[in-house]
């Protein structure tokens, strides 16, 4: 399940980022999920059964911007080849903390949300092997399924992901209470040490193929 190009510490890191995130969503924006879009989408269909047509601009502009977001990483991801990783956690991180200035108040402004959608896309790009890195009910499956097969070792990695976003969600609570908006800043921090794991990862991989050859 995991991608080598992708240590395992920033696999977990990966995973508390987005449990971080998709609390501090919870807590500042409850009617726009910038994590998961299956719940923006279903409030679409809701809107559109009650004739609210106002209602679904804003829920389709941050659908737009996570789309937009990874298939923009994708394409670099493609280019950037061994260096994918790195270079589309650091631009997660570079968008995370374009969130923060405009997040003033209790509750997130849009565009803080749309910057946080946006985010969320790109990150879900880091791994060319695994797509909706993050999205943890498609892990869980994937996981299950493991452990049927007696795949104890891919079993295992699914619970320590699914471990990791709870640890995220929990960590994101006192970050929010001590640091306020800047706890977007910590998140894109912990982004950038992810970025650190994958170039050295990158570095000693490169490292080892010119050995060989």
């Amino acid at each position: 399940m995991l991608d080598k190009k992708i240590p395992f510490p920033a696999f977990a890191l990966l995973f508390m980022v987005a449990g971080a995130t998709d609390a501090l969503i919870y807590l500042h924006s409850r009617d726009l999920l910038a994590v998961y879009m299956t719940g923006n989408s279903s409030h679409i269909g809701r809107h559109i059964g009650e004739g609210n047509w106002a209602g679904i601009t804003p829920l389709a502009a941050v659908i737009a911007a996570f789309f937009t977001a990874t298939a923009l990483g994708a394409w670099i991801g493609i280019r950037a080849k061994r260096w994918r990783p790195t270079v589309i956690l650091l631009l997660t991180a570079l968008l995370m903390s374009a969130s923060m200035p405009f997040a003033q108040g209790d509750d997130y402004p849009f565009i803080t949300v749309l910057l946080i959608a946006a985010a969320m896309g790109m990150l879900n790009q880091v791994s060319g092997n695994e797509s909706g890195v993050t999205f943890l009910t498609g892990m869980l499956v994937r996981t299950g399924r493991a452990f049927a097969e007696g795949n104890f070792r891919a079993g295992l990695d699914g619970l320590v992901r699914w471990s990791a976003l709870v640890a995220g969600a929990a960590l994101a609570i006192p970050l929010n209470h001590h640091l306020g908006r800047h706890a977007l800043l910590a998140i894109a921090a912990m982004l950038a040490l992810g970025a650190v794991f994958t170039a050295w990862n990158a570095l000693v991989g490169r490292h080892r193929a010119r050995h060989l050859t």
